[in-house]
């Protein structure tokens, strides 16, 4: 199955697909290329406030974000609360999760992009808790909880880097 065919699955938020990457360790560097593409995408609607800088920034925070972000999730759904899974798969389930971000561009349309945006964030929220669900194991209260715990730490590392980065180019 392609790349895109399985992107595809992920846009349609067909939880199986996420046992199957969940499964495939060869599929770890399609997840870090959906990172990038979605990092990208993010950068790309960036641009009207961040300039062409918000595409190394959109990068960056991108990959940093992924990896917190699936470190996190690991720290408190196999960590703390005891469910099962490794690095690994979250790092591909929640990799594979970022694939609704390849729409953050629309960022850049005026007036309509925010609020675009916005609808692309709750999409990937969404894959992640599926995501979540998938690679430990457990209900959708569960992994509505570790996915929510998690993206605070994601959203403040957001703010952080909002915080360092200027605004004007």
């Amino acid at each position: 199955m392609s790349l895109i065919d399985k992107m595809t699955r992920v846009l349609k938020l067909e939880s199986e697909i996420f046992e199957e990457v969940e499964k495939d360790t060869s599929a770890t560097r399609e997840a870090f290329l959906i990172v990038l593409i979605a990092g990208i995408s993010n950068g790309i609607g960036g641009l009207g406030h961040l300039g062409f800088r918000g595409l190394v920034i959109g990068l960056i925070a991108g990959i940093v974000g992924w990896l917190l972000w699936s470190g996190v999730i690991y720290l408190i759904g196999v960590k703390g609360f005891r469910y099962t899974s490794d690095m690994g798969e979250l790092l591909r389930c929640l990799g594979f999760a970022y694939s609704p971000g390849i729409f953050n561009f629309v960022g850049i349309i005026p007036g309509i992009g925010p609020p675009l945006r916005f609808l692309v964030m709750v999409w990937v929220l969404v894959a992640f808790v599926i995501a979540v669900r998938q690679a430990l194991d457990v209900d959708t209260r569960r992994a509505v909880i570790v996915s929510f715990l998690g993206f605070l730490v994601f959203f403040v590392f957001g703010l952080i880097m909002g915080i360092l980065t200027p605004h004007r180019m």
